[in-house]
């Protein structure tokens, strides 16, 4: 269980100096798994690309940059932010579905490593934008390789179908019309197949069609430099990172000895294990034949229970009393899919205890919103056996109405 890092003596100082709900984050933890990931791929030297999505949060970012791993961004603010936290732009890529003009033109102007386009308009719109900086854009395309990872439906991205990326037929013209162009410089390819994908397989099987339709690109006179095979490496709620040495095998067995520069991209087996929320409980009820916690986190806070069906760990912080019960965590949000948990089994634990909602890293504050006109949560990191420091403050209601006119 990650509780092994997230002591509760020190949970509950940081709950008692910075309020609930907190995110708590733990370096140790985040940079562990960073060190996995370099250990498998180690033979194969690839790019580490952190996909800001997950968890832009500067401090975390800026352990990932320090690490000499890159960032996948998929905006001009992820951008923004990851020049900001600490990362080179040439070890930064954009990519996304609807880049606009501006985001583009950013991008280009700030020399990341290249940018991912995902249709034959976009690669117009790069090669337009281009033309008025008067450069050449580096370009990479997201390849649809119609792999199913046997993932959830709303993070399956390589099958045909989703909005993602283009089929290779369509790359091949996409390629061959910008190896022609004055503004457009080929030089990778990207395929994202999804995320908490538990298998190599599904990553073996697209990374070989990729393989081959960058060998039939080559007999064309085009030559691609990066083979970009996104993230989405699997991470159990509740656990630690799976050993990405399965992946590192499939993905080596396919490009090892090509010359290729692989590129990953991984952003919540990453994040998710290093983060906890935390929340106090304001009241006990019960409803029918359901025992109910109401705690002062709500789905404005943690959505991926309600969006996604996940279900994350919850444990009492202290000692609660009575013989254990099942319970339902849920908010003060105004909505029945309000809830952290359900079927949670737990001592029951008094008005004002701590609890602890784990592998809430990724997706969690980044996904976070002011529904309900509810300010978002602190943040912060764990930096030593007893040491800590906060890296976001809490919001204020002042700051639900800041940018209003």
């Amino acid at each position: 269980m990650l509780s092994k890092y997230f002591k509760p003596s020190l949970l509950e100082k940081i709950a008692e100096s910075a309020g609930t709900p907190v995110y708590v984050y733990s370096a140790a933890v985040f940079l562990k798994q960073i060190t996995a990931y370099k250990k498998a791929f180690s033979s194969l030297g690839p790019l580490f690309c952190y996909a800001m999505k997950a968890n832009s949060s500067a401090a975390l970012c800026g352990l990932a940059a320090r690490e000499g791993w890159g960032a996948d961004v998929v905006s001009g603010g992820e951008l923004y932010r990851a020049l900001k936290a600490g990362f080179r732009p040439e070890k930064i890529i954009l990519s996304g579905v609807g880049k606009t003009p501006a985001e583009l033109e950013y991008a280009l102007k700030a020399g990341i490593l290249f940018i991912n386009a995902e249709s034959f308009e976009e690669v117009q719109e790069i090669e337009r934008v281009a033309a008025r900086l008067k450069v050449r854009a580096p370009l990479s395309l997201r390849i649809n390789p119609d792999v199913d990872p046997h993932t959830h439906k709303y993070i399956t991205t390589g099958k045909l179908g989703s909005k993602f990326g283009v089929t290779f037929e369509e790359a091949q013209k996409i390629y061959l019309y910008a190896a022609e162009s004055e503004c457009l410089r080929p030089v990778g390819a990207q395929f994202h197949i999804g995320s908490q994908v538990h298998s190599a397989a599904p990553y073996a099987l697209a990374a070989r069609r990729l393989a081959a339709f960058m060998l039939k690109l080559a007999s064309r006179g085009i030559n691609l430099k990066y083979a970009d095979v996104g993230g989405g490496w699997g991470v159990k709620e509740g656990a630690e990172m799976s050993d990405p040495a399965p992946l590192a095998r499939a993905v080596a067995g396919v490009f090892a000895g090509t010359g290729l520069k692989v590129i990953l991209e991984p952003g919540r087996s990453v994040s998710a294990p290093a983060g906890a929320l935390l929340t106090r409980v304001i009241y006990r009820k019960r409803g029918g034949h359901k025992n109910f916690i109401v705690v002062d986190a709500a789905m404005n806070d943690l959505i991926r229970p309600a969006l996604y069906g996940a279900k994350h760990p919850v444990a009492l912080v202290g000692r609660g009393r009575g013989p254990e019960k099942i319970y339902d965590i849920v908010g003060p949000v105004c909505e029945t899919g309000d809830f952290l948990a359900e079927g949670v089994r737990l001592r029951e634990p008094a008005a004002g205890s701590l609890l602890a909602v784990y592998s809430a890293g990724a997706y969690g504050f980044s996904m976070s919103s002011q529904y309900n006109s509810r300010p978002r949560a602190a943040e912060a990191l764990i930096t030593g056996a007893s040491s800590w420091r906060l890296i976001r403050r809490r919001e204020t209601y002042k700051d639900l109405v800041a940018a209003e006119l």
